[in-house]
């Protein structure tokens, strides 16, 4: 006879919505979503928002009580927009972050209703076979052949660590998740290589995957901002020479700084006479593979061994999504399978657990807003908002060329531009010119213009930087920033 067991007092809690307090309280949020999704002549790219103006508005105490929740929208619409930036904003040029598509916002909010872990099949078998199905159409985006696979991350610093994690198992030449990175007694010491114009994730790479630092190369580039073959092959060769083993290159399709896109058929052709593997780096450009006035060097990205993308930069999609593509099926699971027994839930053969795929257990549902946004906007779509974005960057090209006082600094591939703003009245004064780029910077944003962001160029000296991937950017609106910067030039020289 089962003995009696007490039915304990619990405390008074309720943290549930019934379906009209769903609707009531939903309705104030989502009005909120409108009112920092729309009327944008009424905003400014960037916010003016001091370190005080925050600690004033999100300061206090934990509440021992709940607070009302209609209270806590009305708190948040008034307090939190004046302390965002909206890279939404048609006029936000500064960092290549796109403008969120509203559908991928709605996906967003799905995602998170559901709160699916996207790690086993088990639990989240639907929102699995979303994101294996985005893959693929990501995969045909960029040209990789059929049969690839890839997985969702973060961004594109995890993006490529997990490309750079796969290479150096793959072709160390021992059992690295075994022995580790120094390999057996006697193992050479690894080399990758990637040019100076790179996006610092792949040094900070190799320092999370325990390789340090100087394990990367660092390939000069050429006038226009491109690794250097030349370069590139003497130092494999002299890499070998002093005992290194040589064993992947990360070509870039479009650099954070000029959006230059690397030599990649002659990186690819270079990697397979040396044995070496090569990855692609397209975490900002691999979707213009599709827009018609595109660099054809975008089409070499198919012969890759994997490639970094992020549909939260090219694709308009909400952050964070990343994907990570490799041509040979099995090389993810090769890197991050364990097995371990409590995930173990059946061995059915067509059910794909992402945990084996990826060095992350709690995955959200990235893939979501992503799959809702590639067929809401289909292929043609895409390709025309890309090139949209490319034409706007030539006109933008084109405007500064043509105004005086303004000089473009660096070849455009993309959609960034460089130029600096050069007055007749500073007489070439390096000093007084370096100072003014900084504060037109601060001036454009200060002022509620637009939010752009600097450059370095090659010879050290500074440059303006804007990046269109927003697909609420026009032709005035980068009418306007040539004009602005011209304005603020003449306005700025007596006083820099």
């Amino acid at each position: 006879m089962t003995a009696a067991v007490t039915r304990p007092d619990l405390p008074e809690a309720d943290f549930d919505f019934d379906e009209t307090t769903w609707r009531r309280i939903g309705e104030r949020f989502l009005d909120l979503v409108i009112a920092v999704s729309t009327g944008w002549e009424r905003k400014v790219p960037g916010p003016a928002a001091s370190p005080e103006d925050c600690r004033v508005r999100f300061s206090g105490d934990l509440p021992a009580r709940g607070v009302d929740l209609a209270e806590l929208a009305d708190r948040l619409a008034r307090d939190l927009p004046p302390l965002s930036g909206f890279n939404g904003h048609p006029s936000f040029y500064g960092y290549i972050t796109s403008s969120p598509s509203p559908i991928g916002v709605l996906g967003s909010f799905v995602a998170a209703a559901l709160n699916q872990n996207t790690a086993l099949w088990r639990l989240a078998p639907g929102a699995t076979t979303i994101e294996l199905q985005a893959i693929d159409w990501i995969r045909s985006l960029v040209g990789f052949p059929a049969g690839s696979e890839g997985i969702f991350s973060s961004g594109g610093q995890l993006a490529n660590a997990i490309a750079h994690a796969v290479a150096r198992d793959r072709m160390a030449g021992w059992d690295v998740r075994r022995l580790g990175v120094a390999g057996p007694s006697g193992a050479p010491r690894l080399r990758f290589y990637a040019s100076d114009q790179s996006h610092y994730c792949h040094e900070q790479s190799m320092e999370l995957l325990g390789l340090g630092r100087d394990a990367i190369r660092l390939v000069p580039t050429d006038e226009a901002y491109r690794m250097r073959l030349d370069s590139l092959a003497e130092m494999i060769a002299a890499d070998r020479e002093h005992g290194f083993r040589p064993i992947a290159i990360a070509a870039t399709a479009g650099t954070v700084g000029t959006g230059a896109v690397d030599p990649i058929g002659a990186i690819v052709r270079l990697g397979r006479d040396e044995g070496i593997w090569v990855h692609v780096d397209g975490a900002y450009g691999a979707f213009a593979a599709i827009a018609p006035s595109a660099p054809t060097e975008l089409a070499a990205m198919a012969e890759a061994d994997s490639i970094a993308c992020d549909p939260h930069k090219w694709l308009y999609a909400p952050i964070d999504a990343a994907v990570t593509l490799f041509r040979e099926p099995g090389a993810l699971e090769s890197s991050f399978a364990f097995h371990a027994a409590y995930l173990q839930a059946g061995a059915d053969p067509e059910r794909v657990d992402l945990l084996e795929r990826s060095p992350e257990n709690s995955r959200p549902f990235r893939a979501l807003k992503v799959w809702l946004a590639l067929q809401a906007h289909g292929r043609d779509g895409y390709a025309a908002m890309i090139e949209r974005n490319i034409r706007l960057a030539a006109y933008l090209e084109a405007l500064v060329d043509a105004t005086p006082g303004l000089v473009l600094a660096a070849p455009r591939e993309l959609s960034i531009v460089c130029w600096r703003v050069e007055p007749r009245a500073l007489g070439g004064d390096p000093e007084r010119l370096e100072r003014l780029q900084s504060r037109i910077i601060e001036e454009l944003e200060r002022r509620g213009t637009a939010l752009i962001s600097n450059a370095k160029l090659q010879d050290g000296r500074t440059a303006l930087r804007a990046c269109i991937v927003n697909f609420r950017t026009g032709l005035a609106d980068v009418e306007a920033l040539v004009t602005a910067c011209r304005e603020l030039g003449e306005e700025l020289s007596s006083s820099v």
